[in-house]
């Protein structure tokens, strides 16, 4: 890796009013039956529990959807394209040349990104969404990375190379191990990685608190990851991948006081990518920093701006 050379920290505070001061989703009302059960499973069955483990891992509880139209929304060009069995659904925006590619988070989909969508196409580019596996429209019940990265691979296989990628939370965990051991080949220049996860352990330990996991249960659900991944935990880990990305520019938005994903995941990856810029938010939350104006401006004139 190259020397490490910091990239400029920009703070951005929510408006008055408009501050996120709570947890943004609460958990469901049957979680604790639910570490109770892993309480008394994990105890005797430790491998049981952890298949069990993977299986809510593994299946979105919700699929968003949207509330009313807009017109980002009523301009979008439908298309759908075939991963494995199923059919997922795409957007499209703009006749550019150079391609932004948008990739959602966990339990999204594809347009939650469209706030980005006027200010890139004003800039000359084609745009392009989907909903990966078992979001969205699209079709299947469960996904997990290797599965979501594939669909980006078809994905990309289908629309051509890009000029830059913005992705949300989970998708930009799945995007990079797409690009870094999927389709190594194909280089994107810019990178927009808002409020993502980076390092695997602490996904892990996030789970582990959530289900009450004890650690036999958490060694065998580790060993199920590293199997279902075909590789190492810390080899998916977006720290450990720029070697394999190669990136020109990284900009890394995230909340101060994320509640779903903590703050150390952005210090982590500006600690080590070499010239990473940092965007941070104020009170914004997982969320509504995907909507503040500021935010959003910001992210369009660092994928438009020339080197």
């Amino acid at each position: 890796m190259p020397t490490l050379k910091k990239g400029k920290i920009t703070v951005v505070r929510a408006p008055l009013g408009e501050e996120v001061l709570g947890p943004e989703r609460r958990l469901p009302w049957l979680v604790r039956l639910v570490q109770l059960y892993f309480r008394i499973v994990g105890a005797l069955f430790p491998a049981r529990a952890a298949r069990r483990a993977y299986l809510l891992l593994t299946t979105p509880m919700r699929r968003a959807r949207h509330r009313q139209s807009d017109p980002v929304l009523e301009q979008a060009r439908i298309f759908e394209f075939m991963y494995g069995k199923e059919l997922l659904k795409g957007y499209e925006w703009g006749q550019g040349e150079q391609t932004v590619l948008l990739v959602h988070g966990w339990e999204s989909r594809g347009t939650g990104l469209r706030n980005f969508v006027p200010g890139l196409v004003a800039e000359g580019f084609r745009v392009v969404a989907f909903d990966g596996p078992a979001h969205g429209d699209s079709g299947g019940r469960r996904t997990n990375l290797p599965h979501f990265a594939g669909a980006i691979r078809a994905l990309l296989r289908r629309i051509g190379p890009i000029h830059g990628l913005i992705a949300h939370s989970f998708g930009g965990l799945a995007a990079g191990y797409a690009l870094a051991w999927l389709l190594p080949e194909l280089h994107v220049g810019r990178f927009v990685f808002i409020g993502v996860p980076t390092r695997m352990n602490d996904m892990v330990d996030e789970t582990r608190r959530t289900l009450a996991l004890n650690e036999r249960v958490l060694a065998q659900l580790e060993h199920l990851l590293e199997k279902k991944f075909g590789r190492p935990l810390h080899q998916v880990e977006l720290v450990n991948l720029y070697e394999r990305l190669c990136p020109e520019r990284v900009l890394v938005v995230h909340d101060r006081y994320d509640s779903l994903v903590p703050f150390d995941a952005a210090r982590a990856l500006y600690d080590a990518w070499p010239g990473v810029e940092l965007l941070i938010t104020e009170y914004m939350g997982h969320y509504k920093l995907m909507k503040n104006p500021e935010v959003v401006q910001r992210v369009v004139r660092f994928i438009a701006e020339a080197d």
